[in-house]
């Protein structure tokens, strides 16, 4: 059974099909748009879901090349990255204030021994692998590191342009293994103490300033003594040569 045309069927000139495509395109552009934004802030819950240990291990194990990629990132020198203990709560302020853009590139540094083994495992899969590629090798990697790890690379390659891009994001949102947590709080910046003003003691001031005095007048006397001294060796030089003169005629 198909319809048949018939005089008050509707024809669409080709002007409202273009219009028609268009509004499909901008549908289409602000759904992308609007993924793109979700996809960013669950990156972002991601990281600001690392517990303690967690941040501080993938901290510990990352290369110095992921170490100074991360102090580059969060504007950091690169001498606070040997903070030890400190250096948590000072990466977890500074990506506070950190763009998407760096944001990401540090979540790569901190899960880049969990991307390499999923990597590796996949081995020619690994460009664009499917849901039942991951979920075969995953377990692993997550006996190794630890879901948390596992959930921020997933969210981390949700939120980037790679090819499996969508086969991530729908793990998040399916497999409840990957369900991220809420964030840990971030420890306020700690106000730098002003330093305590030292009692005045007047007499050692006095006695301080008398030997500056003291010190003072001795080495304008050295200096009399050195000037005296040279000007009378060169007296003496001056008399030297006008009797070797006189010795000569």
């Amino acid at each position: 059974m198909s319809a048949e045309k018939t005089d008050e069927t509707p024809e669409v000139e080709p002007d409202d099909r273009d219009e028609l495509a268009a509004s499909d395109e901008d549908d289409h552009d602000e759904e992308d748009e609007a993924q793109a934004e979700a996809d960013l802030a669950r990156m972002e819950q991601a990281l600001a879901a690392l517990d303690e240990d967690t941040l501080r291990g993938a901290l510990a194990d990352m290369s110095e090349k992921s170490r100074q990629e991360v102090a580059s990132q969060l504007q950091l020198p690169r001498a606070t990255m040997r903070l030890g203990e400190a250096l948590v709560p000072l990466v977890r302020r500074k990506l506070q204030t950190a763009g998407p853009e760096h944001r990401l590139q540090v979540l790569f540094a901190l899960a880049q021994h969990v991307n390499d083994q999923t990597v590796e495992a996949l081995g020619p899969r690994a460009e664009e692998p499917t849901r039942d590629d991951l979920l075969e090798v995953l377990p692993a990697v997550i006996d190794k590191h630890g879901v948390t790890r596992v959930t921020l690379m997933l969210a981390g390659y949700a939120a980037s342009d790679a090819l499996c891009r969508p086969v991530m994001r729908e793990l998040l949102e399916t497999d409840d293994r990957f369900v991220i947590g809420p964030p840990v709080e971030v420890d306020a910046k700690p106000e730098l103490a002003a330093p305590a003003v030292p009692k005045i003691d007047k007499a050692e001031l006095e006695a301080k300033r008398e030997q500056r005095r003291v010190a003072k007048e001795a080495k304008r006397a050295a200096e009399v003594r050195e000037r005296e001294a040279r000007a009378a060796a060169d007296a003496k030089r001056r008399q030297a040569v006008h009797e070797a003169k006189r010795k000569t005629r």
